[in-house]
């Protein structure tokens, strides 16, 4: 950006558009002061960039600082919701064993009761088979 000569626009008021010395310096003067006041300088665009980074920075590190708070909570919970889990799981597993135990008990006890009839059962074809042998031999002799 180019700055704003004030001895050449003078000089141009004065000898292009027939200013006087005076009209012409006063009315630069009072030019460059607007300009002074409306536009930054240099050193005000860097006063504001410097502000900015510095503010960039804070706001950044303000964000991390959360980031690294909210993962912290994150992990604990998840680690709670994993022990959670955990002794859920293994409330499922004894209850899971103790079912399989009761079925397995009242299998065998069916298989107990089974084999106790056809133990009878058994003995009493043999019975009757012992019958019917003795019949044939005196129906025989």
């Amino acid at each position: 950006m180019m700055g704003f000569d004030t001895l050449r626009a003078a000089h141009r008021l004065r000898d292009e558009a027939g200013f006087d010395e005076t009209q012409a310096t006063v009315l630069v003067l009072t030019f460059a002061e607007g300009f002074a006041e409306r536009f930054p300088t240099k050193g005000d665009l860097h006063e504001v960039d410097t502000s900015i980074r510095v503010e960039l920075k804070r706001v950044e590190a303000s964000i991390r600082g959360d980031m690294g708070k909210m993962e912290t909570s994150i992990r604990t919970d998840m680690e709670k919701l994993e022990t959670s889990i955990r002794g859920d799981m293994e409330k499922i597993e004894t209850s899971i064993r103790g079912d399989m135990e009761k079925i397995e008990t009242s299998v065998r006890t069916g298989l107990r009761d089974l084999e106790n009839r056809m133990t009878i059962r058994m003995g009493g074809l043999m019975v009757i088979g012992i019958g019917v042998l003795l019949s044939l031999q005196r129906f025989l002799s």
